[in-house]
């Protein structure tokens, strides 16, 4: 009797176990796509099969196995309304499915994440569109480069400054990237405008300490910019139109469903305008900037996805002197610069816990100078040009363990300069040789969550560097003085190699009440250099490879930070700390020749720099009142031998203090306030402490004395530029929809610099010969500046 109730049970179990695998082998795969009505992806989004919850990766996908017949399915999210249906499928099923945002009384998202807390990621700060169109800005001209350095941490050169220093760190130290693809100058009109054209910006996000293993190639910051994704359900279109510029952008679907597109472009008229008002006296003088975006991306099937994006932008001045000057002594003068970009990329999720992209990648900057004069003509081209293959994958384990793998190759080439003079039947030619370098990396990180409270996010990138030919390259002797001689090298010929390894880790510890504690260390190399005297970037400036005499710079950062929620998430709120120091920083000699020589290496020395500071910020998000508040305490110095007897100096752009608030506030249902106030130490500049008078000799005729006044200089830096403070302030005006609500607009009145602050720009020094007094004189850019702009949609 026990034998058959030992055999009645095992038989039991078997059938149990066989019943169980033919059910499992039965279940069929669903693929859910979740997006919302502009065809953003929606991440993290919540989809609970039959009461069993799951959540779709970065990009709104999720792969899920169900039984065959009626499911219930609800999709949940904390920005949107919640979307529920019940699917009878008895086959492989791929959905979308779109998901309406949650709309406060001004139309905006609200978010009530604790995500500030949580995020296992510290220095990383996101802003969206949104949030970018509310900021007052110059001109009407919605900035996301100008919107960041209202963060803390992220510093501005000053006014109509085309450089971006974090955490004390120099303009060429941030990885600037367009939906992934590198910018090396993101600048139109020397800094006043960025390249990124607002009605084209999806959102911001600037990651400044605790940098993951997939970044590489620059020391102090990641900004990426990513584009918004076109409608897949109607043609829609929006646009702008103020005094200097305007903007619009179509977007749709190619395929309903499955396939869209953007385009949006941009152009000021500052020369048109010009023209119309003084025709005469203009002639063919002006400025003006333009740029076009365009994005597609196509939904192979429920796991596969390409995306096309393309950029192209030129800035054009030009100067005519011909309808003033008499004949035999006009001038012309025109330069053009500007910027090409193009990715293709390919996103798979090969199954539920495996997934990747893969994209090819190319960039090309390139200036186009010419200067004409009766008797002579001068022309000057120089550029850079990248091509870059990259792939990045990721698999999820489990729900406490991810791996993140990936690599990139990059091809650079250096386009120096090439310039030549023409005078009369006579021409002279002279051109720096092109450099090439090939720079490849790898990486691997993991993300555990080794308890409920504790994360750690470990990685390691190694790269590799190797500067190759065809090139020539002057010879150095071993103290880096140049022998005279030139070597040449071949095609594909190796000329200097580096590789080192970056390590990366970032910790996060939950607290009770909504709090946490995040810390990260960092190491990243950089392999190009900026070869600027101005210590901002302009297109006339060169980027070259690391070489035998330039070594790879090099940073190590480590940060500590404490993160708090309030209100139930209304507030969030941290204080960070980090500790920075580089070496082999880059300075350029007085009076260094950096156009068309061959020998720009010899123009370099070499030194190191360290920063440090505390950063505060307290974000407001929810509630009519917006906005946040942010300050920096901050130190930033460098050390070379050749300058200040080897001793540490303030670096150029040292801000101890930097204060930055905003604020949003709708006054009723139609006006909208905004306001941002602006305050920071002034730049640290060297300036003569005194001037005495040298005799040079005598002139062979009359044997009059020679003269010449030298100005005197004590430290490097030494001296601080007033400090500047700024506010700005702009009111939105929303009309009521027209009958068909396809069509809505809005108007932006904007006032910069609302106290007509006279901010110093630069000094120049004003020498009076006769009392012998070397004056200081300032030199003012913006007073106050009105502007209007309509925006519209349809």
């Amino acid at each position: 009797m026990l034998l058959h109730a030992t055999r009645l049970k095992l038989f039991s179990l078997v059938l149990c176990v066989v019943l169980s695998l033919s059910a499992s082998a039965q279940n069929i795969q669903l693929s859910v796509l979740v997006s919302d009505a502009a065809s953003n992806k929606v991440a993290n989004a919540t989809v609970s099969i039959n009461q069993k919850k799951f959540k779709t990766d970065s990009t709104g996908k999720g792969t899920y196995f169900i039984v065959p017949g009626t499911n219930s399915l609800t999709v949940t999210s904390v920005n949107h309304y919640p979307f529920s249906l019940n699917l009878f499928t008895n086959v492989d099923t791929a959905i979308t499915i779109v998901l309406q945002l949650r709309a406060s009384l001004l139309g905006n998202v609200t978010v009530t994440t604790s995500r500030n807390v949580v995020r296992n990621q510290m220095g990383v700060q996101t802003i969206s569109a949104t949030q970018l169109r509310k900021i007052p800005v110059v001109l009407g001209e919605v900035d996301p480069l100008k919107t960041i350095t209202l963060l803390p941490g992220i510093k501005s050169g000053g006014e109509a400054s085309a450089g971006i220093y974090v955490r004390g760190g120099g303009p060429d130290q941030n990885l600037v990237l367009l939906d992934g693809v590198p910018v090396y100058n993101p600048n139109h009109l020397l800094g006043f405008f960025s390249i990124f054209n607002g009605e084209a910006v999806k959102s911001v996000e600037v990651i400044k300490g605790g940098i993951p293993a997939e970044y590489g190639g620059r020391l102090s910051s990641v900004i990426a910019i990513d584009t918004r994704d076109g409608n897949k359900d109607s043609v829609k279109g929006s646009g702008g139109i103020g005094l200097i510029s305007s903007r619009i952008a179509l977007e749709g679907p190619l395929i309903k469903g499955k396939s869209s597109f953007i385009v949006s472009a941009r152009r000021t008229y500052i020369d048109q305008v010009a023209r119309i008002v003084a025709a005469k006296k203009v002639g063919g003088n002006g400025y003006y900037f333009y740029d076009i975006n365009a994005k597609a991306d196509y939904f192979i099937n429920s796991t596969n996805q390409l995306v096309f994006t393309l950029y192209t932008g030129r800035d054009r001045f030009s100067f005519d002197n011909s309808r003033t000057q008499p004949v035999g002594r006009s001038t012309l003068f025109q330069t053009y610069w500007g910027n090409t970009l193009a990715g293709l990329s390919w996103r798979q999720q090969l199954n539920k816990k495996l997934s990747h992209e893969t994209a090819l990648v190319f960039n090309n900057f390139a200036l186009d100078s010419r200067f004409g004069a009766p008797t002579s003509t001068f022309l000057f081209t120089s550029g850079l040009q990248d091509k870059q293959v990259k792939t990045d994958w990721v698999y999820k384990r489990s729900d406490w363990l991810t791996f993140k793998v990936g690599g990139q190759y990059i091809r650079h080439q250096f386009k120096p300069g090439a310039g030549g003079v023409t005078s009369g039947i006579q021409e002279f030619k002279s051109q720096v040789s092109d450099q090439y370098a090939r720079e490849t990396a790898a990486y691997i990180s993991s993300d555990v969550n080794v308890t409920p409270n504790l994360n750690i996010i470990a990685g390691l990138r190694y790269s590799y560097c190797n500067q190759v030919g065809p090139t020539r390259r002057v010879v150095y002797d071993n103290d880096g003085i140049p022998t005279g001689e030139v070597q040449q090298f071949s095609n594909g010929q190796s000329i200097a190699k580096y590789h080192y390894p970056e390590p990366r880790l970032s910790v996060l510890y939950k607290l009770p009440n909504t709090a946490s504690i995040k810390a990260s260390y960092t190491r990243t190399i950089q392999y190009l250099h900026l070869a600027t005297t101005s210590g901002a970037t302009f297109p006339s400036d060169l980027w070259v490879p690391s070489s035998e005499l330039i070594k790879p710079s090099n940073a190590q950062q480590v940060s500590l930070g404490y993160f708090k929620n309030f209100g139930d998430n209304t507030y969030e709120a941290s204080i960070e700390t980090h500790y920075k120091v580089m070496n082999n920083q880059i300075e350029f000699r007085p009076g260094a020749q950096l156009l068309l020589n061959q020998n720009i290496e010899g123009e370099m020395i070499f030194g190191s720099g360290k920063a440090y500071g505390v950063e505060l910020f307290v974000q407001k998000k929810q509630g009519k009142l917006t906005g946040w508040v942010g300050y920096t305490l901050s130190r930033a110095e460098r050390k070379f031998a050749q300058l200040n007897q080897g001793k540490s100096f303030p670096y150029r752009y040292d801000r101890t203090h930097d204060l930055s608030i905003v604020a949003n506030y709708p006054l009723n249902a139609r006006w909208e306030a905004s306001a941002v106030f602006v305050y920071g130490t002034g730049n640290a500049l060297t300036m003569p402490t005194g001037r005495f008078t040298y005799n040079l000799g005598y002139n062979p005729g009359d044997r009059t004395p020679i003269f010449t006044n030298i100005n005197q200089y004590s430290k490097v830096n030494d001296y601080r530029m007033e400090a500047y403070h700024r506010m700005d302030i702009a009111f939105t005006y929303t009309p009521k929809p027209n009958s068909t609500k396809r069509f809505k607009s809005s108007w932006n009145f904007s006032i910069y610099n609302l106290y007509n602050r006279a901010n110093p720009y630069f000094l120049y020094l004003e020498v009076d010969d006769d009392k012998k007094i070397v004056q200081g004189k300032k030199v003012y850019l913006f007073p106050t500046v009105p502007s209007v702009t309509w925006n519209f949609k349809f």
